[in-house]
């Protein structure tokens, strides 16, 4: 992907971030009041992780803002990684919000409340149709982006909350059995917790420096080993800067008749550009060996 391709990403994604975030931010609004007039723990819930939405799309916009900032001598690879820290942070937020919800769920054990099941269904229906429209605005932006998943994560998972608090809302309306209405803010608390888990698992592989879970390391040595010249690959490393910012770098080795022969950077050059076409891998840093530079080292 070229510096290009990701800049005009990265502004795609801003214009997506402020649209849902001013959704997210009236709608948290609606649910909280709701929740308060209506007695709905479930409503609260999704509230509560609709306030962690605006916070996680506020926290994904201010990281997409900043991985657009220019390179410098202290940051040779500029601030892309603050996506990435971004996504972290989410993770975390999700997990926190999953503590407390149940923490309050179980609070409410044995202590029912009188519940406005019919006020209930209506605002949660409405929320869906607010998630929706929000994680679809995300979607079209979110492929190969980790903040961006993450905060189309928080979307998809209210969507969820919020058809658990329609099912409270109903069940409540037609029966009158108000327990529902804690089990669907678990059910939600438990969603969240399984989304911030996964979002958190991935940002700390790229912070790790991991091979991308998307990379073939053993294709990718084959492939180079299948070059001109090339007698083997060594010291290989695969890791990503940001959301499909993918680096490289290895020590090739060549025939020392390649570099008595000046064809060295021809085999360079192509390493380069199947690793580009190939893989998608912009950010090469390729060492030519050639074979008694690694006699000398035996």
């Amino acid at each position: 992907m070229t510096s290009e391709t990701v800049i005009h990403e990265r502004r795609d994604q801003q214009r997506s971030l402020r649209l849902v975030l001013v959704l997210n931010f009236v709608y948290m609004l609606v649910e909280a009041v709701g929740g308060v007039l209506t007695g709905s723990m479930a409503l609260l819930s999704d509230a509560g992780h609709m306030l962690t939405d605006v916070g996680a799309i506020s926290l994904a916009l201010f990281a997409s803002w900043l991985a657009l900032r220019p390179k410098d001598d202290r940051r040779s690879y500029g601030y892309l990684r603050a996506e990435i820290i971004g996504a972290l942070l989410n993770g975390v937020l999700l997990i926190l919000l999953c503590g407390a919800i149940l923490f309050e769920a179980f609070q409410r054990l044995g202590q029912p409340r009188p519940i406005a099941g019919g006020l209930v269904l209506i605002i949660a229906t409405v929320g869906l149709l607010v998630n929706l429209v929000s994680a679809r605005l995300i979607y079209r932006t979110s492929h190969g982006n980790l903040n961006m998943q993450g905060a189309f994560l928080h979307m998809l998972l209210d969507a969820l909350g919020s058809i658990g608090a329609m099912v409270a809302g109903a069940v409540i309306l037609f029966t009158g059995w108000t327990p529902i209405d804690t089990l669907a803010s678990v059910f939600i608390a438990l969603l969240i917790l399984w989304g911030g888990w996964q979002l958190l698992l991935k940002a700390i592989d790229i912070l790790m420096e991991s091979t991308p879970a998307e990379i073939d390391y053993r294709a990718i040595t084959a492939a180079m080993k299948a070059g001109e010249h090339l007698v083997d690959v060594h010291d290989l490393h695969i890791w990503a800067i940001s959301s499909g910012v993918l680096a490289l770098s290895a020590h090739i080795e060549v025939t020392d008749e390649c570099v008595e022969g000046g064809h060295w950077p021809d085999c360079l050059q192509s390493t380069q550009e199947l690793l580009r076409n190939q893989w998608g891998i912009e950010h090469t840093t390729l060492q030519t060996e050639p074979l008694s530079f690694k006699a000398s080292h035996d």
